[in-house]
């Protein structure tokens, strides 16, 4: 019998699980996939709430974001951060959750989940509370009865023997290129950059291949893709209920990604770190009615941006083409003032 059985090993199930092991309870962590991997830049601010990231795992840092409308005239805003390799920044997080006592079991796939017991592929185990960090499609959440969550599909290839610009991240606008989303470039060296793209519909990649094969920035990208990867991440925001007896949700299985830039990683590991306390304070109290305290601090905590960014995801939605999306980016994307106007 564990306190706690932990399913997916991303940032959020590794942040949860470390806390609560860190307090002497028995954490068990469950991972479908044989290892860690993700389409993501890997960006992530310096104001994010983390112990130091080793040198090895950033790739880059990160001072200015250029925007780009359809058009290709731009802004450049300010940053502050780096991008990280995702593989081993998502790696360090669970090492340093099995440093505090977590127990971690890979190609584990969870196929049922009654009451308190877990059945996965290799196995089975029992919790007196489950949490559930298993993603946009979260098998946690459909076994409690929950409807599937709005995707946006993507893509990234790691591209090298390119030449991207010195610590700038490159964020495309284009319907043709990226209905629905945007094309990301990031530095992660001088000769190397992860090149991706997040779209509403299908086939992300036949959509990445394009932009590097044909957009205004074709001839910049002709490098070799040592690496594709692919997913999803949701995009219509928090989840009506977050709690649901001794079970709870936390990540991208919870809707905490930005329905607008797609980023997870800052809240995935926010929510993480409240997940963990108060599960904390319902094993010590013995009191699972406590578990509902953590969907007030969510909701206090991310509630009003992420409401926010699904009112510009539907107007977003609306700009169908170029001609819309050259008008309106202004007020859909983050960096410019009018976002945060009323």
């Amino acid at each position: 019998m564990y306190d706690v059985i932990v399913i997916g090993a991303g940032p959020a199930g590794a942040v949860t699980s470390r806390i609560v092991s860190s307090a002497g309870f028995r954490v068990l962590m469950l991972e479908k996939n044989e290892t860690c991997r993700s389409p993501c830049a890997g960006y992530i601010g310096n104001t994010i709430n983390l112990e130091p990231v080793d040198d090895a795992i950033i790739q880059s840092g990160i001072t200015k974001m250029r925007v780009y409308f359809p058009d290709m005239t731009f802004q450049d805003f300010q940053l502050n951060g780096f991008v990280v390799d995702r593989y081993l920044f998502d790696m360090e997080l669970v090492n340093r959750s099995q440093g505090s006592g977590t127990q971690v079991k890979w190609n584990s796939p969870v196929t049922d989940i009654i009451s308190g017991e877990i059945k996965f592929s290799n196995g089975k185990a029992s919790g007196k509370i489950i949490v559930g960090t298993d993603g946009v499609f979260s098998r946690t959440a459909s076994f409690m009865g929950m409807e599937k969550q709005r995707f946006a599909a993507c893509a990234q290839y790691h591209l090298k023997g390119i030449q991207p610009f010195s610590q700038t991240c490159e964020i495309f606008f284009n319907a043709e290129y990226a209905p629905g989303g945007y094309v990301w470039i990031y530095p992660t060296g001088k000769d190397s950059a992860k090149v991706g793209v997040g779209v509403t519909c299908f086939n992300p990649r036949n959509y990445l291949d394009k932009f590097i094969d044909c957009s205004g920035v074709s001839g910049r990208l002709n490098g070799t893709k040592t690496e594709c990867v692919t997913g999803a991440l949701p995009i219509g925001g928090l989840r009506e209920k977050l709690v649901s007896g001794n079970i709870l949700l936390v990540g991208d299985s919870a809707g905490m990604a930005d329905p607008i830039t797609g980023a997870g990683i800052h809240n995935a590991i926010l929510a993480g770190e409240a997940a963990g306390k108060t599960i904390i304070d319902a094993l010590e109290q013995n009191d699972i009615e406590l578990l509902s305290n953590y969907e007030t601090r969510i909701r206090r905590l991310l509630g009003k941006p992420l409401g926010r960014a699904l009112e510009k995801r539907k107007k977003m939605d609306a700009c169908s083409n170029n001609e819309l999306l050259q008008e309106h980016l202004p007020e859909l994307w983050v960096t410019f003032k009018k976002y945060w106007e009323k």
